[in-house]
């Protein structure tokens, strides 16, 4: 690889005059192609805006009060994704909506729950397999926990679409008692660009940049040829063809799975749901290849497990109701358990954060994709046929420089995604078109059903929650910082599982409900 000196150097090989030489070393460059945009009212405003104090002139000339119904809310947007997906070719007869009854796959995605805490409890040695779960008395307190999220019925709309986006609606709410839209605040955390892609500085990413580029040789692309002359065939089966490249280096990548009590690995296909089954990290482990828009199937087909996120399918808004906390995100629709439902994107940042003088503070924000000694992907582009050069610039990179996604200046709502101590979403890597770092899509998938007007959350991880002891509001039963946190501290895995399954009767009831009652 490159040293910095060695990247200067080419760089003024490469655009020798001053000009060309600036625009270079400010130009981004997209790792994916970005998904349909139709501008909405203010986005010229908005963006020609350069600080901080200039959006948010912008965006307070736009703030008001609203009412809100938020049943009404949830029965229409339940009716308007419906349809969606009746409507949607590939979607119609291929994806099932619903919510899990199966009470196997509850207990079994309870039993990830419970293990998912006791690690964010700091008690992964403690794990051991679930015992017998049934016959545990759950505390009457429970039900106390459920975090569905209620807001009052006048609410401080603050942006109607933070993505200026016609084909992605997200409107931002502030809910915090005593606040006006004379005295709202607006953080600099709000005031970020949308994006759907992720992205990189050329200039400060060198050598990813010669690995993209090089990626784009025949040689070093993953892509299929498959295709179907039925007109009438609106998704390609390429999961279920053996010789998909596609699908081979997908099946390659969930190998490194670890199921636990004799399930099978999680599978990364278009349509179903993908259920962890293991304790460890499933950031770490689950790994999928997708089919993209350089294949014959066009990623229509059902090898591409980055569909459903690509397709908008699930609502959402931004809000906070506490100042402290700041925002978060919540869907108005139900959100099944094991669906792949946003990528968390940013400016993907590595080489600079190794450079001496570097002066990348925004670690804290952003989220690791690739650590320093990846022995699991050196090992992945060893065993593939990438040309020599490709290939030696792959592992270099994956075995010397630790890559991270930063949403702080460009990101999309996933960067709002709160931390909690028993954490609905999950992370999974997933890659497309090629193995290079730049071709890692971070996707956050739903761990348990997610009921609608719950927030959607993520385990910002040990250290995050270890520093947080004392602080932490994320309000669930199991909360470090919670009332009953010494007992669910002694609580064993089997109990921590009843008292998920519990919860998610709970919800899964009110839901049940109030469909049956609007529609049924």
């Amino acid at each position: 690889m490159m040293s910095a000196e060695e990247t200067m150097e080419a760089l003024r090989e490469f655009a020798p005059e001053a000009d060309n030489m600036t625009q270079y070393l400010t130009s981004n460059v997209e790792t994916s192609q970005p998904l349909p945009f139709e501008v909405d009212d203010g986005f010229a405003e908005y963006t020609k805006a350069n600080t901080y104090d200039k959006r948010r002139r912008v965006v307070k000339n736009s703030v008001e009060e609203v009412e809100y119904d938020e049943m009404k809310q949830q029965l229409s947007a339940h009716e308007e994704m419906i349809e969606k997906i009746k409507s949607d070719p590939e979607l119609n007869s291929n994806y099932r909506f619903d919510a899990i009854y199966d009470d196997g796959k509850t207990r079994q995605i309870c039993r990830v729950l419970a293990q998912r805490t006791m690690i964010s409890q700091g008690r992964k040695v403690e794990i051991a397999a679930c015992g017998e779960d049934r016959h545990i008395q759950v505390p009457e307190s429970i039900s106390e926990y459920q975090t569905t999220y209620v807001p009052p019925e006048k609410r401080i709309q603050i942006m109607k679409n933070v993505t200026f986006n016609k084909k992605d609606v997200i409107p931002v709410y502030s809910d915090i008692a005593g606040e006006t839209v004379e005295s709202i605040s607006i953080p600099n955390s709000l005031l970020f660009d949308y994006t759907d892609a992720n992205y990189f500085n050329q200039t400060a990413e060198h050598n990813l940049a010669r690995a993209v580029k090089m990626s784009e040789e025949d040689k070093n692309t993953i892509k299929c040829n498959c295709c179907t002359s039925d007109p009438d065939k609106k998704v390609i089966r390429c999961y279920e063809n053996r010789n998909c490249p596609c699908f081979i280096m997908n099946e390659k990548l969930q190998k490194f799975q670890k199921p636990m009590n004799g399930n099978l690995p999680a599978k990364f296909t278009s349509f179903e749901p993908i259920h962890f089954t293991s304790t460890d990290i499933h950031f770490y482990q689950h790994m999928g290849f997708a089919c993209s828009e350089l294949c014959g199937c066009e990623g229509k087909c059902t090898n591409n497990v980055l569909m459903i996120p690509n397709k908008r399918l699930f609502p959402v808004e931004m809000f906070r109701s506490n100042e402290k906390l700041g925002f978060g995100v919540r869907s108005s629709v139900l959100i099944p358990a094991g669906t792949p439902v946003i990528e968390f994107v940013g400016e993907i940042i590595g080489e600079q954060v190794h450079m001496e003088n570097a002066n990348w503070n925004n670690i804290e924000y952003s989220y690791q994709v690739t650590y320093g000694k990846d022995d699991v992907l050196k090992q992945v582009v060893d065993n593939t046929k990438f040309s020599k050069n490709y290939k030696g610039l792959l592992k270099d990179l994956y075995a010397n420089i630790s890559y991270y996604l930063d949403p702080t200046v460009c990101g999309n709502y996933a960067r709002m995604a709160s931390h909690s101590c028993a954490a609905n979403m999950d992370l999974v890597r997933v890659f497309q078109k090629s193995l290079s770092p730049a071709h890692i899509h971070l996707v956050m998938v739903a761990v348990t059903d997610i009921f609608p007007g719950t927030p959607i959350t993520i385990d910002y991880g040990n250290d995050y929650a270890t520093r947080l002891k004392t602080k932490c509001q994320c309000g669930t039963f199991a909360c470090t910082n919670g009332t009953e946190s010494r007992e669910m501290k002694n609580a064993s895995h089997a109990e921590l599982t009843r008292y998920h399954q519990e919860l998610s009767q709970l919800e899964r009831k009110k839901w049940y409900n109030n469909l049956k009652v609007h529609f049924l």
